[in-house]
């Protein structure tokens, strides 16, 4: 199987005036579950600056490998839910935010992606699932602020 996440993260700068996610770099590990028992983890660095996340992902199993996206969250008004972009600027999916929680789902072709995100006190805990066919695979990453 190959084992890629693609995790997206959610910027809630402008999203609400209620829900304000922090600016900056934060970097930690991650782990994985997939069919039949299999598992893994992986390093991701996320930066947040206005409305933009960029996400770095390095894997060292089953083959050394890195991954990096940007994406754009687009907001209309007071409105709290907000538009995912990919890097092309196409809308690919969804969110919200409440509080000190973002979620969203968005598809990359065949492949869902939902992801929610929680931060407090310098630390962001995501957990994702990713499905497409003949797989998924689910995530949770503890980063803390560099």
């Amino acid at each position: 199987m190959r084992s890629i996440i693609l995790a997206i993260g959610v910027l809630a700068a402008g999203v609400s005036s209620a829900a304000t996610m922090p600016e900056g770099a934060y970097a930690g590990t991650a782990s994985w579950r997939g069919p039949g028992g299999s598992t893994g983890t992986y390093s991701v660095e996320r930066s947040f600056s206005g409305n933009t996340m960029t996400a770095h992902y390095s894997w060292a199993q089953p083959q050394p490998r890195e991954e990096t996206l940007s994406v754009t969250f687009e907001t209309k008004g007071q409105n709290p839910v907000f538009d995912v972009l990919d890097e092309k600027k196409q809308v690919v999916g969804t969110g919200y935010c409440a509080d000190d929680t973002c979620a969203y789902h968005a598809t990359f072709g065949p492949v869902l992606i939902d992801e929610t995100l929680r931060w407090r006190d310098g630390s962001v805990v995501v957990t994702g699932a990713k499905s497409g066919p003949g797989f998924s695979v689910v995530w949770k990453e503890t980063l803390k602020s560099r």
